[in-house]
């Protein structure tokens, strides 16, 4: 969403989301509409632990995370659990913690309005003990929460990308709240309307979907302009596979014969607009 609209339209989402939480009399900034999105996300879920700061904070707070990780459906078997206490294993170590920060470094390095954007937009990042699936995760019900388990042989373009995955994932939610994406949501999940996936290629809801188009295009937008296309990525696909797969799994969406009635005009023209700038990406120049 940063690449497909810009660091401005996704901040406006923010702070139409935001306003009713704006103090009255402060000047509308950075900092006042970080701290009234915090607010928003509080009222929003009030079971989730809301941030200390209002840029991302990295959570270290064992029973936090514990309780962030079952809200995820992230939790080990209690045998794991045991073996875990045991071993006195943090869910948030230092090596963690500074990778995870020099991460946060990189993303400002890349681009300072697309970090500024994530400082806003994620609150808080969190990890678990072990995981027996490597990679990141945002849900529905902790929108500004991210899970990040990197395996040691990530480098930090992959953490990046993990970044900017869960951070395209949170800022098409927000603009779900403001716009509506589905006017009958109830009906997404019927085996009629499962459509192909742009990162797993495979039958998913039309929400799945069309969130792993959106995340397929703004990776492949991360690597055309910072990082490039030809390094031995270790958590998505290569380029030219991720590129070949979202148009297939755009075709697919935007080919149900119902889609006018699962997927509002805001939708399909994000969708539209997405195609246009996978279609401006060479094949020769994403690698194998």
């Amino acid at each position: 969403m940063y690449f497909l609209g810009g660091a401005a339209a996704n901040l406006q989402t923010v702070m139409v989301l935001a306003r009713p939480h704006l103090p009255e009399g402060e000047p509308v900034n950075e900092t006042t509409v970080a701290r009234a999105y915090r607010d928003y996300l509080a009222d929003l879920q009030p079971g989730v632990p809301s941030t200390p700061t209002t840029e991302t904070f990295l959570v270290r707070d064992e029973s936090q995370s514990e309780f962030l990780a079952d809200l995820f459906g992230l939790k080990e078997s209690p045998e794991r659990t045991q073996e875990d206490a045991v071993a006195e294993t943090p869910s948030m170590d230092d090596t963690k913690s500074a990778f995870f920060g020099e991460g946060l470094k990189g993303l400002a390095q890349y681009d300072a309005e697309l970090s500024m954007l994530f400082q806003m937009a994620v609150k808080s990042i969190f990890s678990t003990p072990a995981s027996h699936i490597p990679g990141s995760m945002t849900v529905r019900a902790a929108l500004g929460v991210m899970w990040v388990y990197p395996l040691k042989t990530w480098a930090i373009e992959d953490l990046i990308e993990a970044y900017v995955h869960e951070l395209t994932h949170t800022l098409v939610m927000l603009d779900e709240r403001r716009f509506t994406h589905y006017p009958h949501y109830d009906e997404l999940e019927y085996e009629e309307n499962l459509v192909n996936s742009a990162i797993r290629n495979e039958k998913r809801s039309l929400f799945a979907s069309v969130h792993s188009v959106f995340v397929a295009s703004e990776l492949l937008q991360l690597r055309e302009v910072h990082h490039g296309h030809r390094l031995e990525f270790r958590i998505h696909p290569p380029s030219r596979n991720m590129r070949e797969k979202s148009l297939a799994a755009l075709e697919s969406i935007l080919a149900l014969p119902n889609i006018d009635r699962l997927a509002s005009p805001r939708l399909r023209d994000l969708l539209e607009t997405t195609g246009k700038q996978l279609d401006t990406l060479r094949p020769g120049a994403l690698g194998s």
